[in-house]
């Protein structure tokens, strides 16, 4: 709906546009019709929260239906509980290490995001073929990068000093100077420096 407003409108057959000036003016806008999208399915990746915990607690579903769905359940539930400890990690790794201009701690940060929604993804697969207890394959990974977070993130607010990712940086550096150190135009600015 709009309100008070000048409205002009160009046609290729007039030279002169049309003009409509008015006070309220209800612009039609085509909307997709409700029948052009698909009904969700009864698969699990489509369920909400409470869906999944009902069939997950039905003991008269089939066996394989209930770990599926406990395990999509515990798997949201794990990634939303991931989610608070990202404060926590952004501030372990985003502090560098005393007058260190590297973002080393960037890259972890992904690669540690990533690797644990991966194992996540996987703990889910692997609790849904009823293999182990979706509430030991998705918690005990939770459990472990929660330690590995406020571990790290100790280490920066509380420790004087403490920097958790010191050694991986000076690893990090070691291993560049070793790549670099064979790269063709290296040798030959070692060589006018002598």
């Amino acid at each position: 709906r709009l309100t008070n407003g000048t409205l002009v409108h160009t046609d290729k057959g007039s030279k002169v546009p049309r003009v409509l000036t008015f006070n309220t003016h209800n612009l039609p806008i085509p909307l997709p019709k409700y029948e052009q999208f698909r009904k969700r399915g009864d698969r699990s990746l489509e369920q909400t929260l409470p869906e999944l915990a009902r069939v997950g607690k039905d003991r008269t579903a089939k066996e394989n239906q209930r770990d599926t769905s406990r395990a999509a359940f515990h798997f949201r539930l794990a990634e939303v509980m991931s989610m608070f400890l990202l404060p926590m990690l952004a501030v372990a790794l985003g502090v560098p290490a005393k007058r260190s201009t590297s973002a080393l701690g960037v890259f972890l940060a992904i690669v540690m995001i990533v690797t644990y929604h991966k194992i996540n993804e996987y703990a889910q697969a692997f609790g849904s073929r009823g293999g182990v207890d979706p509430i030991i394959a998705l918690w005990t990974p939770y459990a472990l990068f929660a330690a590995l977070t406020f571990w790290m993130y100790y280490q920066v607010a509380y420790v004087p000093g403490g920097q958790p990712l010191a050694g991986v940086e000076k690893l990090f550096d070691k291993a560049v100077k070793s790549v670099t150190r064979f790269l063709p135009g290296r040798r030959k600015k070692a060589e006018n420096v002598a």
